[in-house]
């Protein structure tokens, strides 16, 4: 559990809205698996504050859709199913190639090569833990690259809105497919390359084929584990 939550009285958030993002990190970050039940009178004694703050967190997160309130039961962490997972890669599938089409032109060539070395330093790691480390750390850098460089600010803000769910469904990811990092990487090397040689067309069709490749993964790591 987290330390007590201080407050600086210049903060311009609410204490309500800072305990829904304290929350929302927690379960984005995977410390709170779905179906987790939030015990809120331990996060009430952990960050020492009182629990109508907490009870407005949980009715954000509720609308959010990222948890459930049961009465008389409690707060648990929202499970998503198979049908919300694949809704959000149908509207990655859609939107991110477009994303990396528009962004190819204009992300800087450093930025780019930076990327890749990050890439291919972990195709030179031996050891399994430390490789499966490394990768879950830098598996947004490419789809950040590409949104953090997109012109049209009105197709990234669609993705960004969605960072939530994207996180999210990542999760659900590793816990299905624990092996899902590593064709990843050569996915991922494959769309800096076709950034670097500055091809729009290439490096969204790498991006559609990574999506893609991601989401059959994953859909069969699901079937078989039904």
């Amino acid at each position: 559990m987290s330390e007590p939550l201080t407050m600086d009285p210049a903060y311009k958030l609410s204490l309500g809205e800072r305990v829904a993002g304290m929350l929302r990190d927690e379960i984005l970050s995977g410390r709170l698996a779905p179906g987790a039940r939030l015990n809120l009178e331990d996060y009430k004694t952990s960050w020492d504050i009182s629990i109508t703050p907490l009870r407005d967190a949980a009715k954000k997160l509720e609308a959010d859709g990222l948890v459930t309130i049961s009465p008389r039961r409690g707060v648990f962490v929202a499970r998503i199913d198979r049908n919300a997972l694949f809704e959000i890669f149908e509207i990655r599938q859609a939107l991110e190639p477009l994303i990396t089409e528009k962004a190819t032109p204009h992300i800087p060539e450093q930025e780019i090569e930076a990327a890749l070395k990050e890439h291919r330093a972990i195709e030179r790691i031996v050891y399994p833990a430390r490789r499966l480390e490394r990768l879950r750390k830098i598996d947004d850098l490419v789809h950040d690259l590409v949104l953090n460089h997109c012109p049209n600010l009105r197709l990234a803000r669609l993705v960004t809105g969605l960072r939530d769910s994207i996180i999210w469904c990542r999760n659900t990811v590793q816990h299905s497919v624990p092996d899902a990092f590593d064709p990843s990487l050569a996915e991922h090397i494959a769309i800096c390359e076709a950034l670097l040689t500055r091809d729009a067309a290439r490096a969204a069709q790498a991006m559609a084929d990574h999506l893609a490749a991601t989401r059959a993964r994953t859909e069969a790591a699901l079937a078989a584990r039904d």
